[in-house]
């Protein structure tokens, strides 16, 4: 005869948190994966890409069970970023795919394997960072993590005509916007190099060379938490990442008779319908400089390939909003993404007094 599972007495006792086996669980986790987080054609690759193949280290995968029938409901992953804290280097972890079945979305499920996962991050990492939507930010609040920042949102007008007033018939709407655009255009063009008597070159790449290596290497350790940049992070981060496609705009100057085409600068693009999206950008010191040079040379090869506007997301020291409000990209939501955070003391006492410089390229999508 069968013998019968006895009744949990308490919410504590109706779920579990266990670490998974990246090997054997690998189908209930991708399974609550695309049933919660949409775009169930992607997961198999993010598994694969994030899970299985991350060079900074094999990502720890927690599975909420429900005890009465030992189903997994819920999953969350923490992977490794190495970042630099000023002249520190900081093993981070990442929390992501934090994924709930609708039948268990009670608060008391979520909270259970938010606690879990802050446990376990902290246990193994001085810093837990990630970036929740706004259905599970309360959550993950009241389980320990406090909203640290957050990242917002610029935009680069390209094509005028979108944005004048509809009442125009559109035959105006377009003149007057391509006369301004022309306009636009040559202001991008000429004025900055009135101002700037250094010669630089532009190019589009496929993947990162050894040149971004010696770009990394020049970052001064000052007083910024920043992300490993390096040649090996972003051809991980860009080139290998599956369902997406990302094109490297380059940034490069003669420095020295040794380093006639060396990189001042890069941005990390994504095409999606008329919108160029900047996932990722580094320059050399000094970043307003820098930075400035390398977004009004994007701006004018977007608009000459025919894009109405750039759009990126990212938190970044003064130096960093700076130069983007120098090149033209004007903030359209200051809080278009919360950062979350929790840290040990040794990681509260290693941050103190930092600035943080996130991207796109720091979360896990």
């Amino acid at each position: 005869m069968a013998r019968s599972v006895p009744e949990p007495r308490t919410a504590q006792e109706a779920y579990r948190v266990e670490p998974a086996d990246l090997d054997t669980d690998a189908h209930d986790i991708i399974a609550l994966w695309s049933s919660n987080l949409g775009h169930a054609e992607r997961r198999q690759g993010k598994f694969a890409w994030f899970y299985r193949g991350n060079p900074a280290g094999r990502p720890t995968v927690l599975l909420l069970r429900h005890a009465q029938s030992d189903a997994p409901v819920g999953t969350v992953g923490i992977g490794f970023r190495a970042m630099r804290c000023g002249a520190a280097s900081l093993s981070a972890g990442l929390m992501g795919d934090f994924a709930v079945n609708a039948q268990h979305r009670t608060l008391f499920p979520a909270l259970t394997l938010q606690r879990a996962v802050l446990a376990r991050g902290l246990a193994s990492h001085p810093v837990l960072y990630g970036f929740p939507n706004a259905k599970s930010l309360p959550v993950v609040q009241r389980a320990g993590f406090a909203v640290m920042g957050h990242l917002g949102r610029y935009v680069c007008v390209l094509r005028t005509s979108d944005h004048l007033p509809s009442a125009l018939p559109r035959a105006l709407r377009r003149l007057v916007g391509g006369a301004l655009d022309t306009i636009l255009h040559a202001v991008r063009l000429i004025g900055p190099s009135l101002l700037d008597r250094e010669k630089h070159d532009t190019r589009w790449l496929s993947q990162p060379d050894d040149r971004f290596d010696a770009l990394w290497a020049e970052q001064v350790a000052d007083r910024t938490v920043i992300g490993t940049r390096d040649r090996a992070f972003l051809h991980w981060r860009f080139v290998q990442k599956p369902s997406r496609h990302y094109r490297l705009f380059a940034l490069t100057a003669r420095v020295s008779p040794e380093r006639p085409d060396a990189l001042r600068g890069y941005a990390v693009c994504e095409p999606v319908g008329e919108t160029l999206y900047v996932r990722d950008f580094l320059a050399a010191p000094p970043w307003q400089r820098n930075l400035s040079r390398l977004f009004h040379a994007l701006m004018r090869e977007a608009a000459r390939q025919g894009y109405a506007r750039i759009s990126m997301e990212c938190l970044g020291p003064d130096a960093v909003m700076g130069a983007l409000s120098k090149a033209g990209l004007r903030l359209r939501d200051a809080c278009s993404q919360p950062v979350i955070l929790a840290t040990t003391q040794e990681g509260a006492a290693c941050l103190a007094g930092k600035d943080w410089y996130l991207t796109s390229a720091d979360a896990d999508e």
